[in-house]
């Protein structure tokens, strides 16, 4: 699968809806021969559904989804039988030069680098199955039904609901995906550090966690998430004390020390390393 044909989901812009539909066809129906400018997702409930993105065929059959990409030559040749159901969204992405793939686990590194965050992307799954009775029907029910009961003031909140539904079929391909013994291992060692965010890194209680030589777990991990665990842990503390300045009066020697860092000197200096600008800065242009 070329990566060029998959979608972009991006941390830090929503999703701009222009169209969306649940259809049941009577008589049958084939994809139009056409080249949009947005983006499609197509997930059937009953049915099958037959559609060419260039030449590449793709047989959805009830419960799958597909994404097609937009500027990209769709058509179908096979109609679909009586009585398919299928629910589509239109909606375009603002595409980022500059922007950098997210591998699953780098969800705490997206402020890592300047300026205060680095704009940063997912990649949606081409195809996925999604069970009828999942979460993720609902919502694409759900947003039918706010789609068709919109008014002009609803934009904002459709966006956003479809970013959830987006970041939803990303985490459940994720999922999807063969879980090896190192990444259940991983994601062990991610919750332990998750719980310690407000404490020192501690290599030895990884060691005593995990029954294995810190040098070993730390090679396991930067091979599976392409960070080390000390990266990983600076990366969370940093979050945390984000959301402490951005949601409570806390002074900067507050939550340094909530954080058990050595200094506030030392908070300070780590924290503008990781976000691009100082706690207080960050706390003047963010302040809920």
């Amino acid at each position: 699968m070329k990566t060029d044909n998959r979608i972009k989901l991006y941390t830090d812009t929503l999703p701009n809806v222009s169209l969306c539909g649940y259809i049941v066809t009577d008589t049958g129906f084939v994809h139009p021969d056409r080249v949009l400018d947005v983006n499609v997702l197509l997930y059937v409930e009953e049915g099958s559904f037959h559609v060419f993105e260039e030449k590449e065929a793709f047989t959805v059959e009830a419960g799958e989804l597909v994404f097609l990409k937009q500027g990209l030559h769709h058509y179908g040749d096979i109609k679909c039988p009586k009585g398919t159901k299928w629910f589509f969204v239109h909606f375009n992405l603002n595409e980022k030069e500059e922007a950098t793939e997210l591998l699953p686990f780098e969800h705490f590194l997206y402020t890592e680098g300047a300026g205060g965050g680095r704009s940063a992307y997912r990649v949606l799954p081409k195809t996925l199955h999604i069970d009828k009775n999942s979460r993720i029907f609902s919502k694409f029910m759900t947003f039918n039904k706010m789609f068709e009961s919109r008014n002009y003031n609803d934009n904002l909140n459709l966006n956003a609901y479809l970013y959830g539904i987006l970041t939803d079929i990303y985490e459940a391909s994720i999922k999807d995906k063969h879980v090896d013994i190192n990444r259940e291992k991983v994601l062990k060692m991610m919750a332990y550090l998750d719980e310690n965010a407000d404490k020192p890194f501690d290599s030895a209680g990884l060691e005593e966690l995990m029954g294995l030589t810190f040098k070993h777990l730390n090679l396991m991990f930067k091979k599976t998430t392409g960070t080390t665990l000390w990266k990983y842990h600076s990366g969370v503390r940093c979050e945390k004390a984000k959301r402490l300045l951005a949601s409570t009066s806390m002074s900067i020697g507050e939550i340094s020390e909530s954080l058990s860092f050595e200094s506030p000197y030392y908070f300070c200096n780590s924290f503008k390393r990781l976000v691009g600008v100082s706690p207080s800065k960050y706390r003047k242009e963010n302040l809920i």
